[in-house]
């Protein structure tokens, strides 16, 4: 979620610079502005969500349709069969577990950086510094953990009204 709010809208100014798509001196300042929103449509677009759905559709199916776990481990049962009932399977897992945690960390983290400056922009006294990230980031748990304790009749429901 960090990636959309702070990568994407400043993709099509990257893309306005100076690129091997927009070389062509030629082209209008409306073309140039064309292809910039076409790249970041491109990098940003549905396929990137592709790899996503793939996840989605295999998980779907091995877990539905032939009664696997709804584990990362079973999508690999086409390529390497009942071994993901062994240790391979069990690696397959802690890495997917290790690169979920990593992103979610990430995205964490690139979000409290977002509240801390736009908390900075709307009230001066409010620094960025680290002490103040740590703390949106225990409030960001707080809430978050509080939501799923609650389950999601109560907790859930009340983030998303």
């Amino acid at each position: 979620s960090s990636g959309i709010n702070a990568e994407w809208p400043l993709r099509p100014g990257h893309y306005l610079g100076p690129n091997r798509y927009t070389r062509d001196k030629y082209m209008t300042d409306n073309e140039v502005a064309q292809w910039a929103i076409n790249l970041t449509l491109f990098h940003w677009g549905i396929h990137g969500w592709v790899v996503y759905a793939m996840v989605a559709i295999i998980l779907g199916f091995l877990s539905f349709r032939k009664g696997m776990p709804m584990t990362m481990k079973s999508c690999f049962y086409p390529l390497i069969g009942d071994r993901i009932y062994g240790w391979i399977g069990d690696l397959i897992d802690v890495f997917s577990i290790l690169t979920t945690l990593f992103g979610v960390c990430t995205s964490l983290g690139l979000g409290t950086m977002q509240v801390n400056n736009g908390l900075n922009y709307l009230n001066e006294d409010i620094a960025v510094s680290t002490t103040n990230q740590v703390i949106i980031i225990w409030c960001i748990t707080a809430v978050a953990t509080t939501s799923v304790v609650t389950g999601i009749g109560v907790g859930i429901r009340r983030l998303s009204e």
